[in-house]
């Protein structure tokens, strides 16, 4: 079985290696990266790791369509591919997410058994909040940030919904892959088995379509939960403001999106099981010299890019109000958590 991924990058090198390591355990053998504009050197480690055959790297397509839809400019040329058409099952997802099985061992190996007769998963994401953490430090982020979103969807009075990612086998026939879930000609888009993260079928409208949500009761993290890391720590997050959204250059992260994205309503510690096993994958990865300066280098990258945020005025003051709300939340002024 080949499971294949997609997925964009701009300077995240300090979190490729855990990325990479948790998602190859669990067992995504055939990872494709997409990179530009890279100022942090994980374009460089990104190719350390092609060469040692851990996954592909490609230089993102819209550095020559000279506009800002980077995302939007992977997915279209990854229709292009063959790649896609062989394999077995194929997964569009970012490096601040993480695909939490949990069933059996959590492997794909387990959930695919667990649903011997889906062509198509749609795992709902669940965002992790800061939890109060605002230093950035090497510790894996699968133990540092365990704090999110209830995974009961509240009633509002109004339909409730969470965003999915979507895992696609070569059985299904999809006409086209887009981010969040394949899409299927009419013919074929009510005979497909395409299931949520229970076991549900999935409503017929829209499959032709790219479907971004589910809603109400079909938001289901059952079998599976797609961790979403969307903050990280609060210096982290100033260098994700920075970089700017990956499909629209002029809607840059801002407290509007740390708001969105800090929940912090319950622990969550599905994921744990793998924290040592990734620890030890890590460290064998690491034990390539060119490897380790790379990311060495990734790492200080980082650290001196938030150093250099804070003394530019609008991220200085993005980073203070960040400090705010975790004052007021986690009844701390310190700097340093």
């Amino acid at each position: 079985m080949r499971v294949t991924s997609i997925t964009p990058m701009k300077d995240e090198g300090p979190f490729i290696l855990e990325w990479l390591a948790y998602h190859r355990l669990i067992g995504f053998d055939d990872p494709i990266v997409f990179t530009n504009d890279c100022t942090d050197g994980s374009d460089l480690l990104l190719d350390r790791l092609d060469v040692l055959g851990y996954l592909r790297h490609l230089p993102n397509p819209s550095m020559m369509l000279e506009h800002g839809r980077h995302h939007w400019a992977v997915i279209e040329y990854a229709n292009l591919m063959g790649r896609l058409k062989t394999a077995d099952w194929v997964f569009s997802f970012d490096v601040d997410e993480f695909l939490c099985i949990n069933t059996g061992d959590g492997t794909l190996a387990a959930l695919f058994a667990a649903l011997p007769d889906a062509e198509v998963i749609s795992v709902n994401q669940l965002a992790f909040g800061s939890g109060g953490e605002r230093s950035f430090d090497e510790r894996l982020q699968i133990e540092r940030f365990v704090r999110c979103q209830a995974l009961e969807v509240p009633d509002e009075g109004r339909p409730s919904r969470r965003g999915i990612k979507t895992l696609t086998s070569r059985r299904a026939g999809m006409a086209r892959l887009s981010n969040h879930s394949p899409r299927f000609d009419a013919d074929r888009a009510a005979e497909v088995n395409w299931v949520n993260a229970g076991g549900d079928p999935v409503p017929m409208e829209n499959r032709t379509t790219e479907i971004k949500v589910l809603q109400g009761p079909m938001v289901n993290h059952d079998l599976a939960q797609l961790n979403h890391y969307a903050l990280r720590s609060a210096d982290s997050f100033l260098v994700q403001a920075a970089r700017g959204n990956a499909n629209h250059p002029d809607k840059a992260a801002s407290m509007t999106y740390w708001r969105r994205y800090d929940h912090n309503d319950v622990e969550n510690h599905a994921i744990a099981r793998w924290i040592e096993p990734v620890r030890a994958e890590i460290a064998r990865l690491l034990e390539d010299e060119e490897l380790a300066r790379l990311h060495a280098h990734c790492v200080e990258a980082h650290r001196a890019k938030i150093a250099a945020l804070k003394e530019v005025p609008e991220f200085a003051h993005l980073s203070n109000r960040t400090k705010v709300v975790h004052t007021r939340t986690w009844g701390s002024t310190e700097d340093e958590r």
